[in-house]
């Protein structure tokens, strides 16, 4: 007889004896025992995380209280303005743009055939211009969604200006789609 089987006939005839001395009721309550020591623990250990918590938070709250808020200035419009402006790209990083616009469409397989460029600047911005790209798509909609998506989120200064989608026969996966994008820049300094 191996090892295991004896060990096992020692553990069945163990649970056995302690069954008839305790029976049923018994073995119930001695679960339940069991149970609640273990929810004393989980308690213990809740406690425990609960009170490193707020430690870390009241800590925060120190910090926070330290921190000295700058107080509001005015500022002129025309530097509001400048301020805004600084934030979006020179023209001149427009080609480096579209060949994002073109990796994107590669990574979502999506095919470029042609499009449509113009630059343009926008009337009272001082110093603003858009770029419109407008680039019709044969794609099924989850691939120009994807392309769509990689986009946006690659060119934080671009929008969609439009998204027209025609299916040209009911039961055809692809869709024909006009997919019109607008980056904003601003001009160099001279």
């Amino acid at each position: 007889m191996s090892r295991l089987n004896v060990a096992r006939n020692a553990a069945r005839s163990a649970a056995h004896r302690v069954h008839l001395r305790l029976g049923a009721n018994g073995l119930l309550g001695a679960g339940l025992l069991a149970l609640a020591l273990v929810g004393l623990l989980y308690a213990r250990q809740a406690q425990q995380e609960a009170a490193r918590l707020q430690v870390e938070l009241d800590q925060a709250r120190s910090r926070a209280a330290q921190v000295h808020t700058a107080p509001a200035v005015n500022v002129e419009p025309a530097e509001r303005l400048s301020r805004f402006q600084q934030w979006f790209p020179t023209v001149d990083t427009s080609a480096r743009d579209l060949r994002r616009i073109f990796h994107a469409a590669q990574q979502s397989h999506v095919v470029l055939a042609k499009g449509e460029y113009s630059l343009s600047p926008i009337d009272g911005s001082g110093g603003l211009q858009k770029y419109d790209v407008v680039l019709p798509v044969k794609e099924n909609y989850a691939a120009v969604k994807g392309f769509v998506a990689e986009v946006l989120n690659e060119l934080p200064h671009a929008s969609l200006a439009e998204l027209r989608a025609e299916r040209p026969a009911s039961a055809a996966d692809e869709i024909d789609t006009r997919v019109h994008f607008t980056l904003y820049y601003r001009t160099p300094p001279a």
